[in-house]
């Protein structure tokens, strides 16, 4: 059995060496929390908790996760790095792919992707991104990042993206596990399509 270990609202000061003593003690993973911002106001409430009111606040810090990652990374050996969860759909699918293609490069292939549909709409709007059919894009960006991690000409024709035969490099150097976290029924097929 494997254990991992979250990171969530611990300073980033701290992720280093708490990295290294979670591999010495036995953990297989460290997790990372994931939030591009925190608007002073919430157009709808935390869907989590039963008052509507998140489990964070505006001072709790939320480090860029892939940057945390690959500096934890290179004070490790083996330790895994996932998000729990990244807010996938509010991000551009080709800057997702190259950064986790690239930290999966220099981490020795020690990179997973826990993704999440988000709930929060000005983060989507802070990423340049629409907060409706989240999920649906998201399915398809899912799509995207997999051709692109080939490392091999690839196109795509759907519904959001559309583009001509492009390459990205490097490659994956394995594959990269996609980890889907949610509590609707559209999130449990998508966690039984994936890893």
């Amino acid at each position: 059995m494997q254990f991992g270990v979250s990171l969530a609202f611990t300073e980033a000061s701290d992720y280093v060496p708490l990295a290294i003593a979670a591999e010495a003690n036995g953990f297989a993973a460290v997790t990372l929390p994931d939030h591009l911002v925190y608007p002073r106001t919430l157009s709808v409430p935390y869907p989590y908790t039963e008052d509507g009111v998140p489990r964070f606040d505006e001072d709790d810090p939320f480090p860029d996760p892939w940057l945390t990652a690959m500096a934890m990374a290179g004070a490790t050996r083996s330790l895994w790095f996932y998000t729990s969860v990244y807010v996938l759909p509010a991000r551009n699918p080709f800057h997702v792919a190259k950064m986790l293609s690239s930290a999966a490069q220099l981490s020795n292939n020690r990179m997973a992707l826990g993704v999440g549909m988000g709930w929060m709409p000005e983060e989507f709007a802070a990423g340049g991104q629409a907060f409706a059919q989240r999920g649906r894009r998201a399915d398809e960006m899912i799509e995207v990042m997999r051709k692109l991690w080939s490392g091999e000409w690839v196109e795509h024709h759907g519904e959001f993206y559309d583009f001509a035969p492009r390459k990205m490099r490097p490659p994956a150097p394995g594959h990269i596990p996609i980890y889907v976290g949610g509590f609707s029924a559209p999130a449990m097929r998508r966690a039984a399509r994936h890893d």
